[in-house]
């Protein structure tokens, strides 16, 4: 029951809805308890006879005496009311039959539409949860994590808990309630028949215990193998041009075959055991039914027992076990549930390592951003920018180069505070930007990378990317300024172009230009350009090349560049190597010193 108690936390904000769907349940139990009581009096009609009057000792009845008398005077009242005849008192049964089965299903119905908002509600607050949670935590998150396996979790995953929530509801209250009524009225009729029933309730408590728990250690492994299926298949997706072109096929093949064979096995197992609910709650059930035949059939022969008592007695058994049958197979759900909810929490309570101050101060960006003793790892391993000094003065442009893996990247992202650093600080006017939120201080900054991240929309919406407010006219001028408004307007419908997945209909010298006008509508004081022209031809960067100058202009400029052509008028150029600053200066300075940046220049124009 525990798994199930953390399934309605995800329901706790509709309470309302949770109440009307018990009440409409509780509607439904009771009619339908009726119907099944209104069983008696036809039997009696159809196989009793009028001129009997001997009754059954009231002593045998127990706690059911009471119901004895009542129903024998229910029965003394429809006989005159249907005036001895037995055809008109089966009509008007047979119409109150119809009428508490109206009633029955109407309120299930009602009750069944109050679990659909449930669900949906509590369902569209998690899926909610997550995706906020997913734009909170910190960049390393997702380098450790598989997207395919993620993508798992948001819709597998999610599957999973919807129908385990709903199970978990029933299961609350719905399926005991049904046991509860059906019980009481099971024992009004004869507790010693009902007292054998009960007998058999510990074993099948194990039996489901046992089961339960062996299909919960197996979903676990099943969504994690699930997890790396997609992530198989999205990781193939994206390099399907690759794969093609060095004819991987076979071998990619062979891996996803491998991986999907894995899950497929422990697929099946789960659904065996998931599938071995139903047959062991029927099983045991209808082992009782043979057991209450056999005695209650005994007490009607010994004369304990009217037989429509009996009968009665028995379908409201046999209704009773539906609902032990379902709430078995909702603590099964639950448990194979708890896998996916497991692995929902895990991402979730997944600590958002950059967080925010409770007080923050406001970046104000007049002075310079100072980099001071600045050190950082990841999660504990050796440090990969190693106490690095550097001043940025407002206005200036300054490059960072260096050969591959010296931190160049790194650098500029935790100047954006992807990251925080491990010791030291970087500074924004003198204040450490821990102060800051961080949406404040990225307020103050733009980034134009190597890789141009665009989305599945329009034009228009990529350049104002989180500056919905602005005009037509605005998005056109960046546009222009970044030397993309020729070719925008030769698409059919112009800025309202849908350019794809990641941009995927435009070459990269487009998406780059639309990278550079959506860095210039946002107007940053801070420019961060990480390898902005490296994937470009010579005709692309040059038009490019002219775009970026022109977004540098009167900005701080923080530059990456392989290609140190591009750098050699910046004013500071400081050189990484290892994690560490090795030389700062200006191009002239630098070459001047005869060390790392020489060496780099020459090896350049030795590949010229």
């Amino acid at each position: 029951m525990k798994a199930v108690f953390k399934f309605l936390r995800y329901a706790a904000d509709y309470k309302g809805l949770i109440f009307g769907n018990f009440i409409f349940n509780f509607f439904y139990i009771v009619f339908n308890l009726i119907s099944l009581l209104m069983i008696m009096p036809v039997l009696k009609i159809l196989f009793g006879k009028a001129e009997e009057t001997n009754e059954i000792k009231s002593s045998t009845y127990g706690v059911g005496d009471w119901f004895s008398h009542v129903y024998r005077d229910f029965l003394d009242w429809f006989s005159d009311l249907a005036k001895g005849e037995p055809f008109q008192a089966l009509a008007y049964l047979s119409i109150g039959l119809v009428i508490v089965t109206l009633f029955k299903n109407v309120s299930r119905y009602t009750a069944m539409n109050f679990m659909v908002l449930i669900r949906n509600k509590s369902i569209r607050k998690m899926r909610l949860d997550i995706y906020e949670k997913c734009l909170k935590l910190p960049i390393a998150y997702f380098n450790n994590e598989r997207k395919g396996d993620l993508i798992s979790r948001m819709s597998n995953d999610i599957k999973e808990i919807e129908f385990a929530l709903m199970v978990s509801l029933e299961a609350l209250y719905f399926q005991p309630l049904n046991i509860i009524i059906f019980m009481i009225a099971l024992v009004v009729l004869s507790a010693k028949l009902t007292l054998y029933i009960l007998l058999f309730l510990p074993l099948t408590a194990i039996i489901i215990g046992l089961i339960g728990r062996s299909l919960r250690r197996k979903s676990t492994k099943n969504q994690q193998l699930l997890g790396r299926v997609m992530s198989s298949f999205e990781e193939t997706l994206g390099g399907i041009r690759i794969i093609k072109a060095f004819n991987a096929s076979k071998y990619f093949y062979s891996r996803y075959e491998k991986q999907d064979q894995e899950y497929t096995r422990n697929n099946i197992s789960v659904q065996r055991r998931y599938d071995l609910s139903s047959p062991v709650s029927e099983t045991v059930g209808i082992s009782v039914s043979a057991l209450l035949l056999w005695l209650g059939g005994s007490m009607v022969f010994r004369g304990e027992l009217d037989p429509e008592f009996f009968l009665g007695y028995f379908a409201i058994f046999s209704q009773l076990i539906p609902p032990f049958k379902a709430f078995s197979n909702a603590l099964y759900a639950a448990q194979k549930g708890m896998a996916s909810l497991e692995r929902i929490q895990e991402l979730v309570t997944a600590p958002v390592v950059v967080e925010d101050p409770q007080q923050p101060d406001t970046p104000v960006f007049n002075v310079g951003l100072e980099l001071k003793n600045v050190s950082f790892e990841y999660h504990s391993e050796a440090k990969v920018i190693k106490n690095i000094n550097i001043d940025v003065k407002k206005g200036q442009t300054v490059a960072l180069v260096g050969p591959s893996g010296a931190g160049k990247t790194t650098l500029t992202d935790l100047i954006a505070r992807f990251y925080d650093v491990s010791d030291g600080a970087i500074l924004l006017d003198g204040k450490d930007i821990r102060k800051f939120t961080q949406e404040g201080l990225r307020d103050l900054i733009g980034v134009v990378s190597q890789e141009s991240i665009l989305f599945n929309d329009t034009v228009r919406n990529n350049i104002a990317l989180g500056l919905p407010e602005l005009t037509q006219r605005e998005v056109e001028e960046a546009a222009k300024a970044a030397y993309a408004h020729d070719f925008i307007m030769s698409f059919e419908n112009g800025y309202d172009t849908e350019i794809g997945e990641r941009g995927g209909k435009l070459s990269g010298g487009q998406k780059q230009r639309l990278s550079i006008a959506r860095a210039l509508l946002k107007n940053p004081e801070i420019l961060i350009l990480d390898e902005a022209t490296s994937a470009l031809d010579s005709q692309s960067e040059k038009a490019v090349q002219k775009a970026l100058e022109l977004l540098m202009k009167d900005r701080t400029s923080i530059v990456i560049a392989h290609r140190l052509s591009t750098v050699m008028h910046a004013d500071k150029i400081v050189v990484l190597d290892q994690g560490e600053v090795i030389e700062t200066g200006t191009h002239k300075e630098l070459i001047a010193n005869q060390k790392l940046y020489h060496k780099l220049i020459q090896l350049q124009e030795l590949k010229a």
